[in-house]
């Protein structure tokens, strides 16, 4: 088993709040059950409109790819996981470039994964993968920071 310490986040842009509430559960159960570093453990941020989440923790390997979610989304709500398409767009929010996946099915578009530093060759650094979230918590900061006035 490889594990890499990454950070990823998903956009919900159809699941209903059921099947949303479904998959940060399964999401929250990833990483290790226990480490010595705390910051290895899976926790995540919630984006102010709880559309939103930022995930990071030592994760295995395998259960972070595209075909892993396609079938942890299939396991989750029923469907063939063969029936679940997906596109790929590169984005560079820092220094890396970070593969923003869209999943969909029957024609919807229904969740959004960004792998942070990862663009499907070498995974990232935690510090490179973390120097992509925080700039992109920067360029959304309006999304995912309270306005103070």
């Amino acid at each position: 088993m490889t594990t890499q310490h990454i950070y990823f986040g998903i956009e919900n842009l159809a699941l209903n709040d059921t099947q949303r509430g479904l998959l940060v559960t399964a999401l929250r159960a990833l990483g290790p059950s226990s480490h010595p570093q705390p910051a290895c453990l899976c926790h995540w941020r919630t984006r102010l409109d709880g559309q939103a989440a930022i995930f990071e923790a030592l994760f295995n390997e395998d259960h972070i790819t595209i075909d892993a979610f396609k079938n942890r989304l299939g396991s989750i709500f029923g469907v063939d996981p063969a029936t679940i398409g997906h596109n790929i767009r590169l984005v560079t929010f820092s220094n890396r470039q970070s593969a923003v996946v869209t999943f969909s099915r029957g024609g919807t578009d229904y969740l959004r994964v960004v792998f942070f530093g990862y663009a499907g060759a070498d995974w990232p650094t935690w510090m490179e993968s973390g120097d992509e979230c925080r700039a992109y918590l920067r360029a959304n900061a309006a999304e995912w920071e309270s306005q103070f006035t």
